[in-house]
């Protein structure tokens, strides 16, 4: 069985690659944490192909893999915008997220706080167990 995929939006991967972000401290330690997660086999990490190609240093992504938003996919986003007035680029990660059945996004993008998505919260570095002496 394959382990769930989980979305990296184009604000979490910005936030990632630019060290003067204000959330690039929280971004860091999410994804320190989601490539162990990847590491161990226990989820996938996608992202929009054309949100990675406007994002510098790649190679930071390089487990990452990309999805690449299909006619079907923009069709569908432009009825859903012509439906709510939501704009489109946003509308085009909901119908990936719901046509690939992604389980998680990681996203600063407050605009995912009105949809029932699963998001990936920043680790809470106070809660780190301190090591165990014998």
């Amino acid at each position: 069985m394959n382990p769930p995929s989980y979305l990296l939006d184009e604000s979490f991967l910005i936030a990632l690659a630019d060290v003067d972000d204000p959330n690039h401290d929280d971004a860091k330690d999410m994804y320190r944490s989601l490539i162990d997660d990847f590491v161990a086999q226990r989820c996938l990490l996608v992202a929009r192909a054309d949100h990675l190609a406007a994002v510098d240093n790649p190679q930071l992504f390089a487990a990452v893999d990309k999805l690449h938003p299909a006619r079907q996919h923009r069709n569908a986003a432009a009825k859903m915008v012509d439906a709510t007035g939501i704009e489109m680029d946003l509308a085009i990660t909901l119908v990936l997220i719901q046509r690939y059945r992604l389980r998680k996004v990681a996203a600063f993008d407050q605009r995912f706080a009105g949809y029932d998505i699963e998001m990936i919260e920043p680790v809470d570095s106070t809660t780190e167990t301190e090591p165990v002496e014998n």
